[in-house]
Order: structure tokens, then sequence, then C-alpha cells
């Protein structure tokens, strides 16, 4: 269980140079529209994560008119009780991870040590969204509980890459089969682990959101998430593969496997995007992250929370059933941001007895 203690932000988005200390079990980050709340919710993920909740390409985290960025903290292992001094520094296209003042090799070995969830306004597309939006959601999760899950999607991923490459440049008369063989059983070998840890994960999730949403909404109407594999098991995936070679050369890249796998959000059995109202999406997409922190915990790990303009998205009686589940599930740390300091020192109070406010 990590608890952050302290950040230091170096040319990071609208940051120069500035450093935060906490000591608290609620942070509560308020300012004006525009004046690095969210950013700096961001850096602290990316302490997590070597990576930008919000940002895909690493430039758009630099400072503008520089060529890089530092972020800098310390997390305080709650049991150990000493604190581990983290850094990742980001340099014109090169990225450094330090962990207690040694070179982290490999981002597999840092990634899940220490966990985060963010909650932000534009998560509704996990509910609204294309079926990508939704495996980015189960794959993040999946490879913050398991190493072996990230090292083998990353693989997938280079390989796929590789092969939609192939069938992208190549014509498709002088294709070699050979070549297109190699890359089938090198997805089959890292997608067959990926399919089994889908499988007994997605058996695990419905409960979990079920019971979550039961309690946001107060309501008992007939939620599922449900699991759309792209075979029945995962010994299929070669065949599915060779099966689709002739489409995929035609198309010119991998038309079917992991990467279009879909998880169905269900009201009453019928599609979540289509038939729940803007309250019920809401109340859906909260009931999945709290999901995701669940089953975490479950697994020993205790995420820092993140939420970024939560206040926006439910309303007083949500909220406060919110805050009361996040109270019940003995959160290590949250961050949260709100352009009203009284409002969200109200809120808080009413939950939590530790509330340190940082105003920007």
């Amino acid at each position: 269980m990590s608890f952050l203690s302290s950040i230091s932000l170096t040319q990071f988005r609208n940051y120069g140079l500035q450093s935060f200390d906490f000591d608290a079990k609620v942070i509560g980050i308020t300012g004006n529209n525009g004046i690095g709340k969210t950013n700096l919710l961001d850096a602290i993920y990316y302490l997590c994560f070597t990576k930008s909740y919000f940002q895909s390409k690493e430039i758009h985290n630099v400072q503008q008119g520089l060529d890089g960025f530092r972020i800098e903290g310390a997390f305080l292992d709650m049991a150990a009780g000493a604190p581990v001094a983290t850094s990742i520094v980001w340099k014109e296209g090169k990225k450094k991870i330090m962990e207690k003042g040694i070179l982290v090799e490999r981002v597999t070995s840092y990634i899940g040590k220490h966990t985060a969830l963010m909650i932000a306004p534009d998560d509704i597309a996990l509910i609204n969204g294309a079926s990508d939006v939704r495996r980015k959601f189960i794959d993040g999760l999946l490879s913050q509980a398991d190493r072996n899950y990230l090292e083998q999607l990353l693989a997938y991923q280079k390989v796929l890459t590789q092969r939609n490459a192939y069938l992208k440049q190549v014509p498709a008369i002088h294709l070699n089969h050979d070549l297109l063989d190699v890359y089938d059983n090198q997805l089959a070998q890292s997608g067959t682990y990926l399919m089994q840890q889908r499988i007994q994960f997605s058996n695990e999730l419905p409960v979990l959101v079920q019971s979550f949403y039961q309690q946001l909404a107060q309501q008992t109407e007939a939620i599922d998430v449900v699991y759309k594999p792209c075979i029945h098991t995962p010994e299929q995936l070669k065949a599915l593969l060779q099966y689709n070679r002739a489409r995929d050369i035609e198309a010119r890249r991998t038309t079917a496997g992991l990467h279009t796998e879909d998880w169905a959000l269900l009201l009453n059995e019928h599609p979540y995007k289509t038939h729940a109202s803007q309250g019920q999406k809401k109340s859906m997409l909260i009931s999945m992250k709290l999901a995701q922190l669940e089953w975490l915990r479950q697994l020993g790990k205790s995420p820092i929370v993140l939420l970024d303009d939560i206040f926006e998205k439910l309303d007083q009686e949500r909220l406060s059933r919110f805050f009361a589940l996040l109270h019940q599930l003995e959160i290590p740390q949250i961050f949260m941001t709100h352009t009203n300091t009284e409002e969200l020192r109200h809120l808080v109070h009413a939950h939590f007895s530790s509330l340190q406010m940082i105003t920007l």
C-alpha cells in the first residue's frame, strides 16, 4: 500500500518548476479552470504508470518551447515506513525511470508497484465509446495486477504492428506466407495467455459491478458486463488468424484477434449506450471504476484514487454514496479537483476526517 508524500514537476505542461508535499489521506486541489489542477493529477498518474492518462504523445506533456520534462515523487511504503524516491525524465524522445537511485531497465518491472485509478470527465467513453476504450480499460487493469499479462500484451502488440505493416507495404502477390505463419504463431502464443486471463477476470467483473451499481444508484435494474471473445477457446486463435488470412490480405491489416474483442455493457439485456439514461450511464461508469478498485484490493494492491471534476459527474445523493463507498474500501489516498473550495471541504468532511487543501 503506497502513500504519495511529495511530487516535484519540472517543465511538465504548465508547471515550470513546482513541488507539493502531501500529508493527508484526502487531498483537495482547487482553483480556477485552466490553472493546472488536472495536470497535477496527471503527473501523479504518470509517476505510477510512466505515461499520461490524457496525452498519447509525450511531446504534448512538455512545457511549450522546451525539449523535455521531469517528474519526481516519494512514495511512502505504509508497511515498511520508508520512502521510495522515484523519478521519470522524458527528453528528446527518450524516457528514463529511476527508483531509489537505480535505473529501471524494463518498464514491465515497474508497472504495478504504485497503482492508481483515475476518474475523469471523458471517461464516459467507457460506456458510449468504441470497443478499443473498453479493451484499454481491461488491459490496463490486468497489467497492473499481472506483470506477465503486461509482457504478453506488449509482445502481442509488437507482432501485430509488424504483421499489419507487412500486409500494408508488400503487394499481395509478393507476400511470404511462411513469414505470415511466423507472425500467426507469435500472436497465438502471446494471445493464449491474454485470453485466459481475460476469461477469468470477466467471470469476476460483473458481480463486482452489479454490487457497486446497486449501492450507488439505489436501483435494482438488471445490468451486466459480458465478454465478447473473438473465439471460444484460446487454442482456436491460430486457426482464426489462418482462416482470415485472405480477408487480411485484401484489407491489408489483421481483421480479427484479441485486438478486436469487446465487453458488452447491458441494461435489461439491451445495449447500455442506447437504452440507458445519462444518470444510469454515470452510475455504470463509477461502478466499473469501483469494481476495478475492489478487484485490485482483493489482490493486495490499494490504488491511489484520482478524481478529476467528479462533482460534475454526479448529483449530491450519488456523490455522497460514492464517498461513503470510498471510505468503506479503505483507500490509502485520494486526490480530487474542484473549483469550489468550500463545497469540496463540506462533502469530504462528511466522510473523511483527514483533509489537506491545495489552492493553485
